[in-house]
């Protein structure tokens, strides 16, 4: 049957594109291999240039699959299955990007983008050991590309193309049947998470798949340099991609962590998530080889340590994918991520298997040669503190690795093991005692010698910077306010000695540079490092130890059902209120829903808060401004939910973070209540289903009786009292008016009590009270709100910690070449 509209010709290029691209880089990986094993030089160049010619055909086809596919996007071509589950059309341009990384088949191409650009790097730079490590990189873009190619090997799928048409995935469907299905029915696409829809995840998937990529790396160096038996040449040349790949690695985590603050409604930047926790493990294991390789590099120890820790960052990388992407893990992250079924469960498993395999072949090949110092090094040394903490990051990372992994284990064994509901505590417990180590072997390491240390030159170095940080610590922990007790004593005792560890890391190494390398600035990236991984630890501290929960219900308005991101319900007492233009008190703040506007095209709402700050010790009128949070509009089966992003107000030493967790808008209300009608008189009681309603006054007048009605004829008049059951009590004064015959109702409301209450003239020429209990009385929102102290100080650090691997790389990398020319 010929269809109008599709455009099959893109796709088609798509396809062939993908398969040039798994045959070139197979080609290249055989073609490496054998430029490795050949004796002859002129066969090695022979293999080689064949090699670079087939990864350069590779990295040719990676970007041309990157632009096919975001054509088909960018162009709405919604008959293909990829564009038209993660775009739409009234997405604004910029989240087109988003939409290309979204899906499984976008982030694999994402991952083989950044491989290429690696293998060209390295082709240009590595000289003698190009051929081993491209080997290895090129064979990691035949599993990359495998997974775009989505053919079938007899009864088995290889892959997923991201340019199959919707009609031929759903076959059967009624809609296909119509040539004109693409006007008719697929007018649309489903359109992206909205959770995705924010500015940081249009560049944080890039900076962490760089990150996930350049892992490889360290990981290729180190197998080459066991295939080798070089144990010792591979250090120079992998250190400063170590270098690099921890602070891209760690960049990427940290905008996570940014878009989490910013989009997510947990209340923070970091909650232990599993996709959190599967990029952070890599990270921590690769940061443990960094040290274990300076190690080496300077006395000899440790190179077994170094091989296990940089191949191990890389395989932790291709576990977390497999975590993260194939379903396993159910239901227990807030991420988009989701499975394909088993073709990517085994797909991803021949891959772990296959780059697990690799390195254990070379090692039991090399293992023999591989130089070890059998003298045990001194207490004194720093590289003997530099391989406790190596062992220290390690033991953290497995933790946390065991602990996210419990669903898959659960899945095997058939065992029930879970973390329990408090899930950040069980991760908090163990992380701020390795922070507290971690921080004192951060500031104290650099202060020793490799191999030895006299003790009086450690003591007059280390002695000043000392005493120092336990002044600083002390006065933030006395004027800081950290009372954080909701883990008991013990837990609020190790966030005060946390602190000033975090504190005497940030003094130390900057009197490190100070006394020590401040004639070398270029040789300091390594306390620059760790002076923003101190600063890192004192903002987590304070601003989690610290967080005030500002919006403490006291309105006695309860909105039931509220649900947080997880899916978790919502305490009433931390969810306050707001009626439209009726400002309320919050804390020390004085909070009024001014209003709210929609936009259509991607039912998305803001709604603008206006903010007033009161110093409640001198009566002086504070600050004021607005912050203004939004959310996505969910039709799902039990109605209208929210997907809420956050706003904030950003100061220098707080933010103010709130998001909206119910919206309830009278315009798209249908009232079908109506009024229940009681003829009464003064001291009357009716009963509505919150409390009672007292006649207390009730007065007739007329304009010749009374001179205060000179603008009707005649009225009755009356004041109510409204009890509710909680104790409150509230007063309304109804009217009945007539003005030249005709009459006019005064009705009131009490809007806390959803309650309309009239007086009217009955048939039989009685006054009567009427009383409507009705949804549609008012316009509400609900929210919670949070201060974050100091948060800035946890960004600044991340900033700092980057800039000092990048410092650290550059000093390794000139000395790198300097030794090669």
């Amino acid at each position: 049957m010929p269809y109008e509209g599709e455009h099959l010709v893109i796709g088609q290029v798509g396809h062939f594109i993908a398969l040039l691209a798994l045959v070139a880089s197979m080609v290249a990986s055989f073609a490496y291999y054998k430029s490795t094993v050949v004796l002859s030089i002129e066969e090695n160049q022979r293999w080689k240039k064949l090699a670079r010619t087939a990864f350069i055909i590779d990295v040719l086809s990676v970007l041309a699959l990157f632009l096919v596919l975001y054509l088909i996007i960018y162009n709405h071509y919604f008959e293909y299955k990829y564009a038209h589950q993660h775009s739409k059309r009234s997405l604004d341009v910029q989240y087109l990007l988003s939409c290309f990384w979204e899906g499984q088949e976008g982030s694999f191409m994402l991952w083989s983008f950044w491989n290429a650009v690696i293998g060209m790097v390295i082709m240009r730079t590595a000289k003698k050991w190009e051929a081993p490590v491209m080997t290895f990189v090129s064979l990691a873009q035949v599993f990359l590309a495998s997974f775009l190619i989505g053919i079938y090997f007899f009864d088995v799928r290889i892959g997923t193309s991201p340019f199959v048409l919707m009609r031929n995935e759903f076959p059967d469907a009624p809609v296909f049947q119509d040539p004109q299905y693409l006007f008719k029915y697929l007018t649309d696409g489903n359109g992206l998470n909205v959770l995705l829809q924010n500015y940081w995840m249009v560049i944080h998937p890039p900076v962490l798949f760089l990150g996930f990529a350049s892992t490889l790396v360290p990981f290729s160096y180190a197998v080459a340099g066991l295939w080798k038996k070089d144990h010792k040449g591979w250090i120079q040349q992998a250190l400063p991609w170590s270098l690099f790949s921890a602070g891209v690695l760690g960049l990427g985590i940290m905008m996570g962590a940014a878009w989490a603050y910013e989009s997510l409604t947990f209340g923070g930047y970091w909650a232990w998530d599993p996709v959190e926790n599967a990029s952070m493990v890599p990270w921590l294991v690769l940061v443990a080889g960094i040290h274990t390789m300076l190690i080496y590099k300077h006395t000899g120890h440790s190179v077994k340590a170094t091989y296990f820790f940089l191949t191990l960052s890389f395989l932790l990388v291709l576990y977390s994918t497999f975590l993260t992407r194939t379903g396993v893990l159910g239901d227990t992250s807030v991420h988009s991520f989701t499975g394909e079924g088993n073709s990517l469960y085994w797909h991803l498993i021949v891959m772990m298997v296959t780059f697990t395999i690799l390195p254990l072949v070379f090692y039991i090949r090399s293992r023999k040669g591989i130089p070890v110092i059998v003298k045990e090094e001194s207490m004194q040394s720093r590289e003997f503190w530099m391989f406790v903490g190596s062992l220290l990051f390690f033991i953290s990372a497995v933790y946390i690795i065991v602990l996210t992994s419990l669903p898959f284990i659960n899945s095997i064994f058939g065992t029930k093991w879970a973390i329990g509901q408090d899930v950040e505590y069980v991760y908090n417990r163990v992380m701020i005692l390795v922070a507290f180590v971690l921080g004192m072997l951060t500031a104290i390491t650099q202060y020793l010698k490799y191999k030895d240390t006299p003790r009086k030159y450690f003591l007059g170095k280390i002695i000043k910077p000392t005493l120092v940080a336990l002044v600083v610590a002390a006065l933030i922990s006395y004027f800081g306010n950290i009372s954080y007790d909701k883990n008991g004593l013990g837990f609020l005792v190790a966030i005060h000695i946390s602190l000033w560890a975090g504190v005497y890391t940030v003094i130390a190494n900057g009197g490190y540079i100070w006394q020590v390398t401040r004639k070398n600035l270029k040789a300091a990236g390594a306390s620059v490092a760790h002076i923003g991984f101190g600063l890192m630890l004192i903002g987590i501290l304070i601003s989690s130890a610290n967080k005030e929960l500002v919006s403490i219900n006291r309105t006695g308005i309860a909105i039931p059902g509220l649900k947080d991101v997880k899916g978790r319900n919502e305490n009433p007492l931390e969810n306050i209120t707001l009626i439209h233009g009726v400002p309320t008190p919050m804390g020390k703040y004085t909070v009024t829903y001014i209003g709210d506007s929609a936009v259509a095209k991607n039912n998305k709402v803001f709604f603008k808060l206006n903010f007033e700050e009161s110093d409640t010790t001198s009566g002086r009128k504070g600050e004021s401004f607005q912050v203004t949070p939004n959310a996505f509009l969910m039709k799902e089966a039990n109605g209208t939910q929210l997907s809420s992003n956050p706003g904030s107000k950003h100061y220098l030493t707080r933010d103010i973070f709130v998001y909206i967790t119910s919206w309830l808008n009278p315009d798209k209300i249908t009232d079908t209540s109506t009024f229940r009608r009681n003829a009464v008189k003064v001291g009357d009681t009716i009963f509505y289903s919150n409390g009672f309603i007292v006649v207390s006054r009730m007065l007739a007048a007329n304009k010749y009786d009374n001179k205060d009605l000179p603008v009707v004829d005649s009225a009755w008049l009356s004041e109510v009292k409204v009890f509710a059951k909680d104790g409150r009590e509230f007063t309304v004064q109804p009217a009945f008016l007539i003005k030249d015959n005709q009459p006019s109702i005064k009705q009131d409301t009490v809007i806390s009590q959803s309650l309309i209450i009239k007086l009217e003239r009955g048939e039989s020429g009685k006054i009567e009270l009427g009383v409507k209990e009705s949804a549609a009385v008012m316009r509400y929102i609900t929210l919670k709100a949070y201060k974050f102290p100091y948060i800035n100080v946890l960004w600044l650090g991340t900033i700092i910690m980057v800039i000092g691997f990048m410092m650290s790389m550059v000093y390794r990398l000139r000395k790198t070449l300097f030794v090669v020319s």
